[in-house]
């Protein structure tokens, strides 16, 4: 049975730092922004500054320290962007670059996209960003019409290929608080709903299927062991639709937090994955960590090892940490 490392990570705003005046292109600004071809990525890529150096270092680090195949990322510019964090940042710290990279520009009005890094083969990819509540037959949140997408961002659908074998992942990165926990909440279940209606229809019986929800979903249901509400990612745990894994596999709860925010000093797990009842089942004990090595010093509740650089707000290797975990998985067999 395959075994497969993932990870998934909030990079906090992965843009580039450029000049389109000197790049020496015709329509720059174009192309660095509507760029969705790989070898097109590469090649703008060669001609752009490089992402802010001692964060980007950082985020490098921590990502690496997952030991990730594949890694699910939030907080993208774009595919030229992915591309030169792959090339210039990740390859030095983790030996190689991952080599195959997939980003479809979303919603956000930032610019600010889910990707996906993977050293495996990627046999099936598509975005859901222009799905609208309408078309997929769930009711929309207050404020909110059926021709509205239901992505603030997107769900990206990707098809991981190891050892002949298909395991299918849902990338996730759901409306921020801001505006308020509470206020937000039903855009949130919205997406929520959203990404089970997609899952339904990919498969008759999705409880039977293998496949992982990952991502930001900037919600949880408990702050240290203690239940909160209302929360927006009910429609992904009511029935059993899917398992939380941090919550099966760290079992203290102080030690499942994967954000800080500086404003109250909250620390909450903010970034899930969630797996398949199926799934679930073929991991019983899975092996999950949270890599805190980036994180800034104020988040002092955690006191173990940190990078070289790290500052006490910045530099810092995100305001999130990345989740990593061992899965083992059957898949469906595409070696035919």
């Amino acid at each position: 049975m395959p075994e497969i490392r993932l990870a998934t990570f909030n990079c906090e705003n992965l843009m580039m730092r450029c000049d389109f005046a000197r790049s020496g292109l015709p329509n720059a600004r174009d192309r660095l922004t509507e760029v969705d071809d790989a070898l097109v990525a590469e090649q703008v890529d060669a001609v752009f500054d490089v992402l802010s150096e001692d964060d980007r270092t950082l985020t490098a680090q921590a990502l690496a320290a997952t030991g990730a195949e594949v890694c699910a990322l939030q907080e993208v510019e774009n595919l030229v962007t992915l591309t030169a964090f792959d090339n210039r940042y990740i390859a030095p710290w983790a030996g190689q670059p991952f080599g195959e990279r997939v980003l479809h520009e979303g919603n956000d009005t930032r610019g600010i996209d889910v990707g996906l890094l993977s050293r495996l083969p990627v046999i099936f990819q598509r975005s859901h960003a222009r799905a609208t509540y309408g078309r997929l037959d769930i009711a929309p949140p207050p404020g909110a019409s059926v021709n509205d997408y239901a992505f603030r961002r997107d769900c990206l659908e990707v098809d991981i290929q190891k050892d002949g074998r298909a395991l299918t992942l849902f990338v996730c990165h759901f409306k921020s608080m801001h505006g308020g926990r509470e206020r937000t909440a039903p855009t949130r279940e919205a997406e929520a709903c959203a990404v089970r209606r997609i899952i339904g229809q990919r498969y008759d019986r999705p409880a039977d299927e293998e496949w992982v929800i990952l991502g930001d979903f900037n919600d949880y249901w408990e702050v240290d062991g203690q239940s909160v509400s209302p929360h927006g990612l009910g429609p992904l745990l009511e029935d059993d639709f899917a398992v939380d894994l941090a919550s099966r596999a760290i079992p203290d709860p102080f030690e499942r937090w994967t954000h800080h925010y500086n404003g109250d000093g909250t620390y909450g797990a903010l970034d899930h994955m969630f797996l398949s009842p199926r799934l679930a089942a073929l991991n019983p004990a899975p092996d999950v960590k949270i890599i805190r090595s980036g994180a800034p010093y104020i988040a002092d509740r955690y006191q173990g090892f940190r990078f070289p650089g790290v500052g006490w707000k910045t530099p810092k290797a995100s305001d999130h940490c990345p989740m990593a975990a061992t899965l083992r998985f059957e898949g469906r067999d595409v070696s035919l």
